[in-house]
C-alpha cells in the first residue's frame, strides 16, 4: 500500500492507494474508489453500487450484517479498524445483503469487496 499526501487548510492528510487491474484503488474515511486513465471517447469503468469495499487496509472488528439480512440505508454493516481508528461502513441504500466476503478478525486490503448489498 502507498500513500498520497494532500494539504488542505494547513493540515496534511494521507490517502492510501493500491494499484490493481490497470487502475488504482484509493481509500478515504468512509469510502473507496477505483480510478483509471480515460482515453478520448472512453467511459470510466463503474464499480457496482452495492459493493462495500475496504477503505483502507485493516482488520474487520465487527460484522453485524449476514447474508440474507435486510438493511436500511446507512445501517452499519461492518466495522474496520485501521491505524487505531474505526471505520463504520454503512449500507448505501435499502436492500438485502447478498454476499459477505469477510469474517470478524480478518485482515483485509484496501479495495477488497467486504459485502454486497442488492436492492430488493
Amino acid at each position: 500500500m502507498n500513500w498520497i499526501p494532500f494539504d488542505h487548510g494547513g493540515r496534511t492528510h494521507r490517502f492510501p492507494y493500491v494499484r490493481a487491474d490497470g487502475g488504482v484503488w484509493m481509500g478515504w474515511p468512509g469510502g473507496t474508489g477505483y480510478f483509471t486513465a480515460e482515453a478520448p471517447g472512453e467511459t470510466r469503468r463503474a464499480t457496482p453500487a452495492g459493493e462495500i469495499r475496504a477503505p483502507m487496509t485493516g482488520k474487520v472488528v465487527r460484522l453485524p450484517a449476514v447474508a440474507g439480512a435486510v438493511v436500511k440505508e446507512k445501517d452499519i454493516v461492518a466495522v474496520l479498524e485501521a491505524m487505531k481508528m474505526e471505520y463504520r461502513l454503512t449500507a448505501p441504500f435499502d436492500g438485502v445483503v447478498e454476499r459477505v466476503n469477510c469474517t470478524e478478525g480478518q485482515q483485509v486490503d484496501l479495495g477488497l469487496v467486504l459485502l454486497v448489498v442488492k436492492k430488493p
